[in-house]
């Protein structure tokens, strides 16, 4: 298990918890029926008057470090209203780079709470940070307690076969770009096919993402992926639209 150390003091992120805030994504099985949702971090715009997305990518470590931590903490809060409405899973960001122990702790206590609860998490594992040997550790420790270690945005520039070869993955996430390029071309839609298929006799759960049109709901239906994830279903909420 891991050590529990408090770097940061609630009170020194009280004003980032504030701003930033869960929004919930659902994804879909094949019986068109909610089976989880993926946990998205939105950031208050003053000027716009409205939540935005954040590109964690483009943050410093600290930044990402504390963005990550209000998030788990929200998380935790909100797990018990989730766990009412049925045996979901739970698609959360993973960044094995951060070393914090707050942030491992805490992602520890996130998983726990939530098999408690009926809950299943997915630990997406982004697709822009290099994974080295002690962030392996670290995930392996999450499985062993129970997490299921996802893929994410597979097919983009940043996580390609190697990525996919470094860890024993059960879940793979498609990257919107490979759906795209499936509606255009029937030789793209003949390769995604036959490589969903691959994925699947191999274990992993395939999820089609950026799924936003009737047209991309017909050619992910052809993919047979496992799940569907897009704005065709519904925009990412905070948890009062769910609850």
């Amino acid at each position: 298990m891991f050590a529990f150390k408090e770097e940061y003091p609630v009170s020194a992120m009280v004003s980032m918890a504030d701003i930033v805030i869960p929004f919930y994504q659902p994804i879909i099985g094949q019986d068109r029926q909610v089976k989880g949702y993926e946990v998205l971090a939105r950031r208050w715009d003053a000027g716009n008057q409205g939540y935005q997305s954040i590109d964690f990518a483009a943050l410093g470590e600290d930044d990402a470090l504390h963005l990550d931590i209000v998030m788990l903490r929200a998380i935790m809060r909100d797990l018990p209203v989730l766990a009412q409405k049925g045996p979901y899973a739970l698609s959360i960001n993973l960044n094995p780079a951060l070393s914090s122990p707050t942030y491992r702790n805490l992602l520890l206590l996130v998983l726990l709470q939530a098999r408690k609860l009926g809950i299943a998490i997915w630990f997406e594992v982004l697709e822009h940070v290099r994974i080295k040997h002690q962030h392996r550790e670290m995930i392996e420790v999450l499985r062993a307690h129970g997490a299921h270690i996802a893929c994410d945005d597979f097919g983009s520039l940043a996580c390609n076969f190697q990525r996919l070869m470094m860890l024993p993955y059960e879940i793979v996430k498609l990257d919107r770009s490979l759906l795209l390029q499936a509606v255009r071309s029937t030789h793209a839609l003949n390769m995604l096919t036959g490589l969903v298929k691959y994925l699947q006799r191999l274990g992993m759960a395939v999820v089609c993402e950026g799924v936003e049109t009737q047209a991309h709901i017909e050619v992910a239906n052809r993919l047979g992926c496992d799940y569907q994830q897009g704005y065709a279903y519904a925009i990412p909420s905070p948890l009062s639209r769910w609850a």
